[in-house]
């Protein structure tokens, strides 16, 4: 008992305030910022992407193939326009979300930020105008690494300018709407002048600054494009969960430009008629939580005790929809070393079982990006329109149950003998 006390208080004095430091950091926060902005559109992206790539074999008589291909052909412009702007645009809304962050979190003024950052993205990341237009290819996986950059080092360095005096001080009679563009002209004129020197800079070797910083990151984009990755992934946020600490959002503030990435070229891949290649992506990720529903419903079999049977009833609604956070504070897992081991191999399972089904072709790559509150066995359905990976997650499932049902057992008699003590001492 001793030497457990000693472990939670290394945890509690040593670990836990550094993590909670590191998620804290202004730049992991705005991170986080900008990846959730961009949500939404990928999430509409996908649906315009479903309707314009039928999910069939082109050689499907199926009635309802048919009629889909034929919808697709007759609306196709539009259709693509709605993937283009929405999934393909996705390092566009990232370094809008991020800026937005990066402002509130230093109560500077938005909009001249915004605008100096969307000029200075893509003057850093346009590598030519092709017929008279302007090609946005680098706004989507391409662009997103730059546009964390960029997001994050425009506003700081014209609020940095702004603070060592570079502004025009014009009298307080002059409306604040007026004022505001003309005070921050010399800041913006050097932020200007700062940007042309690295794009010329980065233009000497043929290069955009996206295309540099995706080379650098390149072995971390393959590495995490892995059944040890995923594995890695899951364990640690489960660890992260089981000391209290929200496992997804720390782990997520890492990996989750990596895997938005991974989905928005797996989507592109789809969209020009090839194969998704990467498969643990944002929306693989979904499949890493289904864990959760297999813990309640192993509780609902072997529950005796009146603790379990009242945390398996509230947790149970939740847990169809993937929010843990009644069964991890209510059960509880966090702390909880009598189900510590099983409870590791469940969500080491979550990831292995269908990353290994991705892998030896028994379902189609997740592509799509959906609600994280779709229940499980529609989800991981609708990320890559594949009924086998119902069959997957069956299959899933039931390896799930099997691992927590000797433990929980355990810990049900140990509920139910501490109940029964409990209740003849009363």
């Amino acid at each position: 008992m001793a030497k457990d006390t000693s472990k939670m208080d290394f945890i509690q004095e040593k670990v836990t305030p550094a993590v909670t430091k590191f998620v804290n950091l202004k730049f992991i926060k705005c991170m986080q910022a900008g990846i959730v902005a961009c949500m939404n559109a990928t999430m509409i992206g996908s649906i315009f992407m479903l309707l314009m790539t039928a999910p069939f074999p082109q050689d499907s008589t199926w009635a309802i193939a048919r009629a889909w291909r034929e919808f697709s052909a007759a609306n196709a412009e539009w259709l693509n326009l709605g993937y283009q702007i929405g999934l393909n645009a996705a390092g566009f809304y990232i370094l809008i979300g991020m800026v937005i962050a990066v402002c509130e979190h230093d109560k500077m003024k938005i909009a001249n930020n915004m605008v100096m950052s969307v000029f200075s993205f893509i003057v850093l990341q346009c590598s030519f105008l092709a017929d008279g237009g302007l090609d946005i290819g680098f706004w989507g996986a391409k662009g997103m690494m730059a546009a964390i950059v960029v997001g994050y080092c425009v506003p700081e360095l014209n609020n940095w300018l702004l603070n060592h005096g570079f502004k025009i001080k014009l009298p307080d009679s002059v409306p604040p709407f007026v004022a505001e563009p003309i005070n921050q002209i010399f800041s913006s004129i050097i932020v200007v002048i700062a940007v042309f020197a690295v794009k010329l800079g980065f233009g000497y070797f043929g290069q955009t600054l996206g295309g540099f910083i995706n080379n650098i990151f390149t072995p971390l984009f393959s590495a995490s494009d892995s059944l040890t990755a995923v594995l890695l992934y899951c364990i640690l946020v489960r660890i992260l969960w089981f000391f209290g600490l929200h496992g997804n959002n720390i782990a997520g503030s890492v990996v989750n430009v990596f895997l938005t990435t991974n989905l928005v070229e797996n989507a592109e891949a789809v969209a020009n008629g090839q194969q998704p290649t990467h498969i643990f992506n944002s929306a693989f990720q979904n499949w890493t939580t289904t864990g959760i529903l297999a813990i309640v419903l192993a509780i609902l079999i072997v529950a005796k005790s009146q603790q379990l049977k009242a945390i398996s009833r509230i947790s149970l609604v939740p847990a169809l929809f993937n929010i843990g956070e009644p069964l991890t504070f209510g059960l509880p897992l966090v702390l909880n070393f009598d189900i510590f081991i099983p409870y590791l191999i469940v969500f080491a399972i979550n990831g292995t079982v269908p990353y290994l089904a991705c892998e030896w072709g028994l379902m189609n790559i997740p592509y799509l990006s959906v609600p994280f509150t779709i229940p499980a066995i529609i989800k991981v359905f609708l990320m890559s329109m594949d009924f086998r990976a119902i069959i997957v997650y069956l299959v899933n499932m039931i390896l799930c149950i099997a691992v927590m049902i000797p433990a929980l057992k355990r810990y049900d008699r140990k509920l139910c003998a501490e109940e029964a003590a409990a209740s003849e001492a009363a």
